[in-house]
């Protein structure tokens, strides 16, 4: 009987599911060929909104302030490096690690959290490539062609399927 627990227990992380769905926005700059700066929006699902608003929004006025949004990023955000931010930056089909956060900023818009924030590159846009996904598929990380911001450049999307997760590589041409 013990045996079968734990055989169960251990069955159920195979059928795990996301609990918090992201629409990834990037903003991607480019300058003679090179991406220079991208700007990430985040928005999160409704329902993850809801619950993070009352932990988040302290004086309930709808709205982050500063205050807020620096205890948001000190206790919520930055532990996402953890995770690498749910995306792998590929340099030359090499991963490296997450660039530095500038700019973070949290909203409320529509009853949705939005996490904003940018990151240097200053690469060769063709030697760069972005794969979104949480491999624990506790985070589904969306993007979709509409939300990608990029002036005089070509881009591709491709579906990651992993077996056990999924998410979407961005790159570009």
């Amino acid at each position: 009987m013990r045996i079968f627990n734990i055989l169960f227990l251990t069955s159920l992380t195979l059928f795990a599911h996301p609990h918090t769905y992201i629409d990834v926005y990037p903003n991607v700059h480019i300058k003679d060929n090179k991406i220079t700066i991208v700007d990430f929006s985040w928005k999160i699902d409704e329902m993850t909104s809801s619950m993070l608003i009352m932990d988040f929004d302290q004086d309930g006025d709808n709205k982050i302030s500063k205050k807020e949004n620096d205890f948001i990023y000190e206790n919520y955000f930055k532990d996402l490096r953890e995770f690498n931010f749910y995306t792998d930056v590929k340099i030359k089909n090499k991963t490296i690690n997450f660039p530095k956060i500038k700019n973070f900023k949290t909203s409320i818009q529509n009853s949705r959290i939005i996490y904003s924030f940018s990151i240097d590159i200053n690469q060769n846009k063709k030697d760069v490539k972005f794969d979104m996904y949480d491999e624990d598929f506790f985070v589904a990380m969306i993007l979709k062609k509409e939300f990608i911001k990029i002036k005089k450049s070509k881009f591709k999307i491709n579906e990651l399927d992993n077996d056990f997760y999924f998410g979407y590589g961005l790159e570009f041409k």
